[in-house]
């Protein structure tokens, strides 16, 4: 999986629930298991304005898919 800070990801909550958002790092070591950090696309564009990082969420790496690009 080749997720990379700014790539759209998929990420899967404790219910099951597919969510959109954005990796603002690459898989990394966590406490007990691997995670990406992610946002919310609204964070991502909003810290990209204000010159900021964004404020993101770490999520365990086993949960979090790349989405593919849509093609027209």
């Amino acid at each position: 999986m080749n997720i990379e800070p700014g790539k759209r990801v998929t990420v899967r909550s404790a219910t099951g629930e597919r969510l959109e958002r954005r990796a603002v790092s690459v898989i990394e070591p966590g406490h007990d298991f691997a995670v990406v950090w992610v946002c919310r696309e609204d964070e991502w564009e909003a810290a990209k304005a204000e010159g900021r990082d964004p404020e993101a969420t770490p999520w365990p790496a086993e949960d979090v898919e790349l989405r593919e690009a849509v093609t027209a």
